[in-house]
């Protein structure tokens, strides 16, 4: 070795602390520059030879295990056997042994490995404790967590009937039969934009894009609507020669797959802070690409398969997620807690099933007392026969041949506390009572226990419905900007979550319009919703009236008579001299009280 090379090496022994920190400045302002945070057609993906190009905690990771060069200094929370607590300092080794490596060397750190068991298998009493503390324990922060819990979701819904049945009553009580939108319609403001949100909800189909993200929200816990730019009436994606976006006068807006949009970029230190939606994925695959016929206009002419990757905008995002705490930016699925107890109970249905069927299992016994050929000759004889003989059969054979019944005398069958273990976590877990899974355990309560058990689920309820309401309020908001009318106030009415008495509720109504509490207009829509009238129109109806019924004799009074559009009443309540008086004079009446001279 030279004396240049000895130098050379002392030099780089004898760096100090302060040249060390300065390297780590440097570091640091290179691998993070708040003024790149913008989107753009050109960026980078993280190459894993630079490990300044690491753009997510991901790729941290994986620059930590890759490059020897790049240290570490971690110090870990330690538990003791007394429960005391105190903190140690590990090496890089030790730290990067709570990450796990798959096939292809990439470091990964699961959510699932101690927030909850894996939807397929579980360990009992192997609980996760994690070194250290942070969002990697908090969140689904790596992508590969958060597909885990889609698919183990989206199974579930399509294939466990618990599952299904909690995303579906949730749906079911959320939206009922559907909503309906309304605004003061006295306004020739307000007409208008009535007019702008029939044309909006058709074009857009926006019943069924509801019912859809009810559904959706539950299985995946969040839910992204894109405004598609450009008014462009379809998502397109790098469209072929002589292909152009078809557009339209009416904005669309679309709901997207969350599990598609890989990352929502944001300022680190406040997640609320959104730039733009990294959209990456596959599309489906299609076997026929061809046109119709000979000469096939281009846009019938389609790939197999396009591979999507591009930024979106986060002001194109309208994005709801539930199930999640303020430092998240992704939502949990409604069925999170409760993938492990879906799988036992399966489990327990199919083995007391099997278990079961090992109980009602027989078989016969035959003893033949002979040599080969006669045992050959008898089975041929049985085979003909069929697995289990028909009725009245007869058996023709010597003494020396002995049929005797056995019965599985070494299967139990006894009952298991299982089913009902884990049909009530399953229920606990996703705030539903046991009697709404029409199972056998939903019988035998009184009228005083349910309602007593339907009041949390009804606030549970309730909290998502009032998710929908402000989903359907912002594409409300949308839909006046993009006809650019100011902004105008709308009423948004769902049918009751728990049905009452209709009768009672109508006279609710009734008493509540009488007091001037509500208009008449909101009143008589209520009700046409609790009377399962779904194209009922306020204005058309008076209409109507007016031309059909133009007076209308009030009941258990003398032969005054009423406008049909006066307030319904009760006949106890109704004074027979407001009942005496028609629309006419009541308008005269009015116009007198303005100019009395």
């Amino acid at each position: 070795m030279t004396t240049e090379q000895n130098l050379n090496e002392q030099d780089l022994q004898i760096q100090d602390k302060k040249t060390k920190l300065e390297q780590v400045r440097v570091i640091i302002k290179n691998s993070f520059n708040p003024g790149s945070y913008d989107y753009n057609e050109g960026f980078q993906s993280y190459d894993r030879a630079n490990p300044l190009s690491a753009r997510s905690t991901s790729d941290l990771l994986d620059a930590l295990a890759r490059n020897e060069r790049i240290e570490l200094d971690a110090k870990v929370l330690v538990a003791s056997k007394d429960g005391r607590a105190s903190t140690k300092s590990i090496s890089k080794e030790a730290f990067l042994k709570a990450f796990k490596e798959d096939a292809g060397n990439n470091v990964k750190l699961t959510e699932s490995d101690f927030a909850r068991d894996s939807f397929g298998a579980s360990s009992v009493g192997q609980d996760f404790t994690p070194l250290l503390g942070g969002p990697f324990y908090k969140n689904l922060y790596f992508y590969q967590d958060y597909i885990r819990m889609h698919a183990d979701a989206f199974y579930a819904y399509h294939s466990d009937p618990f599952a299904n049945a909690v995303i579906k009553i949730t749906r079911d009580f959320v939206l009922g039969t559907g909503f309906e939108v309304s605004c003061d319609m006295d306004d020739p403001k307000g007409k208008m934009a009535m007019a702008v949100w029939k044309a909006f909800e058709r074009a857009n189909e926006l019943h069924e894009q509801i019912d859809q993200a009810c559904t959706e929200l539950g299985i995946y816990g969040e839910i992204m609507f894109w405004k598609l730019p450009g008014r462009e009436k379809y998502i397109t994606y790098q469209l072929g020669q002589n292909q152009t976006a078809p557009t339209g006068i009416i904005p669309r807006v679309r709901l997207l797959d969350p599990s598609n949009l890989v990352e929502i970029v944001t300022y680190p230190e406040d997640i609320t802070r959104k730039l733009f939606y990294v959209w990456l994925n596959p599309t489906q695959y299609q076997i026929y690409t061809g046109g119709i016929g000979t000469e096939a206009p281009p846009e019938q002419t389609q790939p197999t398969l396009k591979f999507i990757y591009r930024q979106i905008p986060a002001d194109q995002i309208l994005h709801y997620k539930v199930n999640s705490v303020s430092n998240e930016k992704r939502g949990r699925s409604d069925l999170y807690p409760i993938f492990s107890y879906l799988k036992r109970m399966r489990d327990s249905i199919n083995y007391s099933l099997i278990a079961l069927q090992k109980t009602s299992a027989y078989s016969i016994d035959t003893q033949i007392d002979g040599d080969q050929t006669d045992i050959d000759n008898y089975v041929r004889a049985q085979a003909a026969l069929g697995t289990i003989p028909q009725a009245g059969s007869e058996f023709v054979h010597s003494t020396k041949v002995t049929r005797q019944y056995l019965g599985n005398s070494k299967a139990s069958g006894s009952v298991s506390n299982a089913f009902e273990w884990c049909l009530s976590a399953i229920a606990t877990g996703v705030q539903i009572p046991v009697s709404y899974f029409a199972t056998h355990l939903s019988g035998g309560q009184t009228r005083a226990s349910a309602l007593v058990a339907t009041e949390p689920v009804a606030k549970k309820f309730e909290k998502r419905r009032e998710v929908i309401k402000r989903i359907i309020k912002d594409l409300w908001d949308y839909a006046m900007q993009e006809a650019g009318l100011e902004a105008i106030d709308c009423d948004i009415i769902f049918p009751e979550l728990i049905t009452q008495d209709r009768s009672q509720k109508l006279k609710d109504l009734l008493l509540m319009q009488q007091n001037r509490w509500i208009k008449p207009e909101r009143a008589a829509s209520i009700a046409a919703k609790e009377m399962g009238i779904k194209d009922y129109d306020y204005n058309a109806e008076i209409e109507d009236m007016q031309e059909q019924l133009p007076e209308i004799p009030a009941p258990l009074t003398n032969p005054g008579k009423v406008s049909a559009t006066a307030p319904m009443q009760l006949p106890e309540q109704q004074d027979t001299d407001v009942a005496a008086l028609t629309s006419k004079d009541k308008e005269e009446v009015k116009q007198n009280d303005q100019n009395p001279g």
